[in-house]
């Protein structure tokens, strides 16, 4: 039952979405959703993103409209409770990339990178992403790993591009 209530309420948000165009939500996207909890009392989280980053008022649009759905919507009304928990938010820093849309907004920035190798060795690497190369069915980022600087000047690098199906995880990172 749990599985049927988490697509139902997914389906909820994507229309909401796809619904989005030409108002300030337009371009808006899902990266992750989960439900938690019990018909008591349910959790629902859900975090969006956008190709030049979600703003706090689009959060709080998209949680308005969210909220209004699922209480009006009868499928849910005997399986939600009447006390519920919506949050709504965008991947904050350290979170790791979900979907390869993401990738494009976070060029120039510093990302850590897990990957295997082409014989399945894990490396790890942290870099900017210099350029992303999406495809129908698969891509590539290319990355300007970081040194150690030697006395008193960075060492440079050569660029390193990874297709992205060998990529295991990517995160931002803060720099300092």
């Amino acid at each position: 039952m749990q599985g049927s209530i988490d697509s139902h309420i997914e389906g909820i948000v994507q229309n909401i979405l796809e619904d989005s165009v030409g108002t300030k939500g337009e371009g808006v996207y899902l990266v992750a959703m989960t439900v938690k909890g019990s018909a008591v009392h349910r959790k629902i989280e859900v975090i969006l993103d956008a190709d030049s980053g979600v703003r706090i008022d689009q959060c709080s649009f998209f949680a308005r409209r969210i909220r209004e759905r699922l209480e009006e919507d009868e499928a849910l009304s005997g399986t939600m409770g009447e006390d519920f928990d919506l949050v709504v938010g965008s991947p904050g820093l350290g979170e790791p990339l979900v979907l390869r849309r993401q990738y494009g907004r976070h060029v120039g920035r510093l990302l850590r990178v897990w990957y295997r190798d082409t014989e399945g060795v894990e490396h790890e690497v942290a870099g900017h992403l210099q350029a992303v190369s999406l495809t129908e069915g698969g891509g590539s980022i290319t990355l300007k790993p970081q040194t150690a600087k030697k006395k008193g000047r960075q060492e440079e690098t050569e660029d390193m591009t990874l297709e992205l199906d060998a990529v295991s995880r990517a995160v931002p990172e803060a720099e300092i």
